[in-house]
């Protein structure tokens, strides 16, 4: 026992070290603290007029820590000044775990063995409070906190189930914070529908009329100008078949207090061929098209040509069927979309920052997104929405952008009036005298000029390239509260379970 203690003695004993042993000696402390003064180049405030006296003080853990959690309801800054029930977040069963192992073909994310098998992880989290005259002692005042860490891997879902509507039960109900969406792609089709049967999609344009015997023109070779007759009994419409179409989504930002929906502006797309009539290739069958016509009204006014006064005499209107291969093509439009906050429920963070504050005054916290043009501004009230600052209350913001993936909307879009509208509208613009691809109307033979008479109806092939009418004018219509095929839901659960 004697011995033990002498070595124990011993042992304990501390040793001086020579500054260049003390150079060769490594390690890292567990727990880190740092303060960024209000007069630091690198502190966000400082060049805020009437703000910039705020210091930010930092305690972090040098480590990686590994989280799994479920939410059920997820609430801060309730009433108050929000009145009641308002919250500054307000999320229904969210989860947070580990990145999938992989996706589907959709875009939904697959994990080999459960969801709950992969834990997210936070490299070097912290608290980080924004004091307020930090060098006095009897006015400094913090003015918010907040936890975050310098990188997150993660998966963060919302919701139980990818609805076609949105919820007011379940996920994003309210969201104050900041996050940009990266630019992404995507797919719709639209539902098949008639066209030409109300008085906004009244057609027109220029035909070439040949009319004769023995397959010549000798009763008319002319231009004609027809209109059609929307609410005459005698058109059926013309039969739009559904149609996919691709388009590109330019990067967006949330960003505001208490948001409940996402808005981007501006989403072009170009639908390549829309048919109207059965086509050569077989995709479109006859049998789609069968009681398709249109009765138009035919006159002469300011048309070149022989023969056009005859026509219009003997018949002044006339039945028309499209002929096959008929099309319209390079239809370019213009989306906004409008999506409830609910209806988003897969975020995945791939080595982003994130934070989560609540504070009393609008700040720019360090590490925080500023957008190039901000950069030199000194009043937060000028500051555009492309800048993370945190507003007063609660606060949800990632630093860089999210990665939503390829949006895939699921429910075909319905073409209202209003959009049908402006096809018809930009279909006549088209279809002028000088247009290449004029529709060729021919009766050139006694059975069909007794046809033509006899009022049955004249075919004749139409491709209306809208590419010049509509580039610079494109047809618009506003999306609103898709389903989106790749954000299903995975529970963060063992077994059968949807939350636990």
């Amino acid at each position: 026992m004697g011995l033990s203690s002498y070595c124990l003695a011993q042992s304990s004993n501390m040793q001086s070290l020579t500054d260049n042993e003390l150079s060769n000696v490594n390690g890292q402390a567990l727990m880190s603290l740092s303060y960024l003064a209000p007069t630091d180049s690198t502190n966000p405030m400082k060049n805020i007029s009437g703000s910039n006296n705020v210091g930010f003080y930092k305690l972090g853990l040098e480590a990686e820590m590994e989280l799994n959690a479920n939410i059920a309801n997820l609430q801060l800054g309730c009433g108050g000044i929000n009145g009641t029930g308002g919250c500054d977040i307000d999320i229904k069963n969210l989860s947070l775990s580990g990145l999938p192992d992989s996706y589907d073909t959709n875009g939904n994310p697959i994990y080999n063995n459960g969801r709950p098998s992969k834990s997210a992880v936070l490299s070097n989290p912290f608290i980080e409070f924004a004091i307020v005259n930090p060098n006095s002692a009897s006015t400094r005042e913090v003015k918010g906190f907040r936890l975050s860490a310098e990188s997150i891997n993660a998966l963060l879902s919302t919701g139980l189930n990818n609805t076609s509507n949105p919820s007011s039960t379940d996920g994003i109900q309210n969201l104050s914070g900041f996050m940009r969406v990266a630019g992404t792609t995507g797919t719709a089709k639209t539902a098949q529908t008639t066209f030409g049967l109300t008085q906004n999609q009244q057609l027109g344009g220029v035909a070439r009329l040949c009319a004769g015997v023995l397959g010549t023109c000798l009763l008319a070779d002319t231009d004609i100008n027809f209109v059609s007759k929307p609410s005459s009994s005698a058109s059926t419409g013309i039969t739009v078949p559904s149609v996919s179409t691709n388009f590109n989504i330019n990067p967006f930002t949330i960003n505001g207090v208490r948001q409940t929906k996402a808005t981007v502006n501006d989403i072009r797309t170009v639908i390549n061929k829309i048919p109207i009539a059965a086509d050569s290739a077989g995709e479109y069958p006859s049998s789609l098209f069968t009681n398709d016509v249109l009765e138009v009204d035919l006159n002469c006014n300011k048309v070149s040509g022989r023969g056009c006064g005859l026509i219009t005499l003997l018949k002044d209107t006339a039945k028309f069927k499209m002929g096959q291969d008929s099309a319209i093509t390079n239809l370019n439009m213009k989306i906004d979309f409008e999506q409830s906050l609910s209806m988003f429920h897969n975020i995945p963070l791939t080595g982003t920052g994130g934070y989560l504050s609540v504070q009393d005054i609008a700040l720019l916290w360090p590490g925080a997104f500023v957008d190039a043009s901000d950069a030199t501004k000194s009043s937060l009230a000028n500051i555009s929405k492309n800048t993370d600052v945190a507003q007063p209350g609660w606060w949800m913001s990632f630093a860089k952008p999210v990665e939503l993936g390829h949006l895939n909307v699921t429910n075909p879009i319905v073409l209202d009036d209003n959009i049908l509208g402006q096809v018809a509208q930009r279909v006549t613009q088209t279809l002028t005298p000088n247009y290449v691809n004029k529709p060729q109307a021919q009766a050139t033979s006694i059975a069909a000029i007794v046809s033509l008479l006899a009022d049955n109806p004249l075919t004749s092939k139409i491709v209306a390239d809208l590419n010049t009418a509509s580039a610079s004018n494109p047809v618009y219509f506003k999306l609103t509260n898709q389903k989106l095929g790749n954000q299903e839901v995975v529970s963060n659960c063992y077994g059968s379970l949807k939350f636990c």
